[in-house]
């Protein structure tokens, strides 16, 4: 039984719409935060029967196993299926065991689905014969069929073979998640878990890509490697970067999601050479042992941890304060995939928010990551686009030796001159929310439960005010600094933390001047600029 955990109402919610449900195959949405193991693992109570827990990588069956307090077995490349009421399986294992004979997937009556848009469960879901549940943040199944459409009758073909005498017109059809999963139950959404104070709020800076380089991959939902190389690899673009880390990110926990393998080499090198705390982890630079890798991002305060569409589930370090998404895409549950990695609530620091910074303004196309969205739209919709967009070229001309070289190469491999590209981009870091300073009783209630002192919470209150100033340039803050006009404000603004730690049980000196809260703020306002 699973008694030790302890649901939370819109859990318990949840649970109750599953169990009263007669429908035998339910997805079920719930944000990224909102404790899905935990959830599917006390539905176990209620089904009858054999059931399988499928998951899609090594490190969720661990984190599966762990929350399930009962008798289960594991299906994964060094374990064989030894038979048990409960069992968790990696579905790539699984998969390879039904195609091999030695797993009748419809030996089990209950089929549950963790991260069930992804299109490997899909194969094992055409095969299973008893109830499915569902579960993820995203209920969106990002996969599309090709198909051509005569311009004369309107018959669609499965090729592009001529119609009534005229070639057909190509298009791409996306299936809903709604095939394999016959309803959708809504869980909870990002905005309401923010305002339970389950998740944390997103506060974003944006950066405008140049549109004009920008070329699609129709299959991919991505940039291609040449368009991604040249606004995030070339050298104007690396730099943007590091400005951009070093204005919003430098000292915070920090994963930046990169385009591709060489973007994610360049920008290591160049933060090696910054001095920046940072490791790297991708299909191709993979300089050391995945397991070390998180525990060294886990333990390191400043850490900086660069990848290429590897941290995006199952990656729960929740003291992370910055996502950096060096990349541009078209897909929303990869959008919201990679930002939430930076929401989740911690007791191992002080985060009444994150940082989000936008390289490629997706957010444009998807909003904010907090934004409330219609699932209904995506989980039941087909929708049809269609196909025409220019393949780019596979090569380039070379602007200094004029040698014909790869298109995606940033290097021309002849006379070795890096390619010049100087519009990658233009203006500066834009925040489109506004600044999200904690209440005096948020830092209160921080510091008395962690048994910290009154001085830790006179520290907080300072780190974030100072963070107000981030797209205050210098020269404006050197202007004001002295004046009696700015020493006023700042007073204005600290002296509701000041009363209230004042006022407060924390132990420590509650009696320090209020002009001495307020120089301090001041010379830490002093030490940023410089």
């Amino acid at each position: 039984m699973t008694a030790h955990f302890k649901l939370r109402p819109y859990q318990q919610d949840i649970l109750d719409k599953i169990v009263k449900s007669g429908e035998q195959r339910l997805c079920v949405s719930l944000a990224t935060g909102g404790g899905k193991t935990i959830l599917f693992s006390k539905l176990l109570d209620h089904l009858e029967g054999r059931t399988i827990i499928l998951v899609h990588r090594q490190e969720l069956v661990k984190q599966t196993a762990k929350t399930i307090n009962r008798d289960h077995c594991l299906i994964t490349p060094n374990k064989k299926y030894k038979g048990s009421d409960v069992t968790i399986a990696m579905v790539q294992t699984l998969n390879n065991r039904i195609k091999k004979g030695e797993i009748d997937i419809n030996h089990f009556d209950n089929l549950i689905v963790d991260e069930s848009h992804r299109g490997e469960f899909m194969k094992t879901l055409d095969l299973f014969e008893g109830k499915v549940i569902g579960f993820t943040a995203t209920p969106n199944y990002e996969k599309s069929v090709t198909f051509y459409k005569c311009l004369v009758c309107g018959t669609e073909n499965k090729t592009a073979k001529k119609c009534c005498g005229k070639q057909n017109e190509k298009y791409r059809r996306l299936i809903p998640l709604s095939k394999y999963y016959k309803n959708l139950i809504h869980g909870i959404d990002i905005d309401e878990l923010i305002e339970l104070d389950w998740l944390v709020l997103d506060e974003n800076h944006i950066f405008q890509t140049d549109e004009k380089i920008e070329v699609w991959d129709s299959k991919t939902n991505e940039l291609t490697e040449e368009s991604a190389n040249m606004i995030y690899g070339s050298k104007e673009g690396i730099q943007k970067s590091i400005n951009a880390y070093n204005e919003i990110c430098k000292g915070k926990k920090t994963i930046i999601f990169n385009p591709n393998t060489l973007v994610n080499k360049l920008l290591y090198d160049a933060m090696v050479i910054e001095g920046i705390n940072v490791k790297m982890y991708d299909s191709n630079n993979a300089e050391e042992n995945r397991e070390d890798l998180i525990n060294w991002f886990k333990t390191e305060k400043d850490a900086v941890l660069l990848n290429v569409q590897i941290f995006t589930t199952g990656f729960d370090v929740t003291d992370v304060e910055c996502i950096f998404l060096n990349k541009k895409t078209r897909s929303i549950n990869l959008y919201l995939q990679m930002v939430g990695r930076g929401g989740r609530i911690t007791d191992f620091i002080f985060k009444p928010k994150f940082q989000v910074v936008d390289m490629g303004n997706n957010n444009e196309l998807f909003g904010r990551w907090s934004d409330n969205r219609n699932w209904n739209n995506y989980f039941y919709l087909e929708r049809v686009f269609k196909v025409g967009a220019p393949k780019p070229a596979s090569t380039r001309t070379c602007h200094n030796c004029e040698a014909l070289i790869a298109a995606n190469s940033l290097d021309c491999e002849y006379c070795g001159v890096a390619r010049v590209y100087n519009g990658v981009s233009s203006g500066s870091i834009i925040s489109d929310t506004k600044k999200i300073i904690p209440s005096p009783e948020k830092i209160i209630d921080y510091c008395f439960k962690n048994n910290l002192d009154c001085n830790v919470a006179r520290k907080i209150t300072i780190k974030y005010t100072v963070s107000m100033f981030n797209n205050t340039k210098k020269e404006t803050f050197i202007k004001h600094k002295d004046t009696s006009g700015f020493y006023f404000r700042a007073t204005k603004f600290l002296l509701p933390y000041y009363m209230a730690i004042s006022k407060s049980e924390l132990d420590g000196n509650r009696r320090r001047k209020l002009e001495t809260f307020v120089f301090n703020f001041i010379n830490e306002l002093e030490k940023y600029y410089d």
